[in-house]
């Protein structure tokens, strides 16, 4: 079976085995969480957790391998997929078009005073400190 938006309507219909192989092939295909196998599978609740469930076994079954690093990658990636959301299409809205001359720009203000000279603070006494010879 193919992975793609159109296959996923079937998954439902699948079995543990049929579907953890399907979710294996769709966890190292690394597809982008925006994706549309990703959308379509977002799209079917009941999907959802059966798929969380066949991505905590593939954790499991990958831990202790070579590979165990790469596929807790992928699978988080995964997860991070089904708990995308799609975001709203944002309206952007048009500025009206104004012909107006340019405004002029005000000349900058530069300040010519001489800065006023510091206040001097008195020194603090410096604490004596008495050391002792190694005995």
């Amino acid at each position: 079976m193919a992975i793609g938006p159109s296959a996923v309507e079937r998954w439902l219909d699948l079995s543990t085995e049929e579907l953890r192989a399907q979710v294996s092939r769709l966890v190292s295909a690394r597809l982008p969480g925006d994706h549309a196998v990703w959308q379509a599978i977002r799209r079917h609740p009941a999907l959802v957790p059966r798929i969380r469930g066949v991505l905590s076994g593939l954790a499991a079954t990958a831990a202790g391998s070579k590979d165990e690093a790469m596929q807790k990658v992928w699978i988080s990636n995964a997860r991070a997929a089904l708990d995308q959301t799609t975001p709203a299409p944002v309206k952007v809205a048009r500025k009206p078009v104004v012909d107006r001359a340019p405004a002029e720009e005000p000349e900058p203000v530069i300040d010519l005073r001489e800065p006023e000279p510091r206040q001097k603070q008195p020194h603090k006494a410096i604490p004596t400190m008495l050391f002792q010879e190694p005995s």
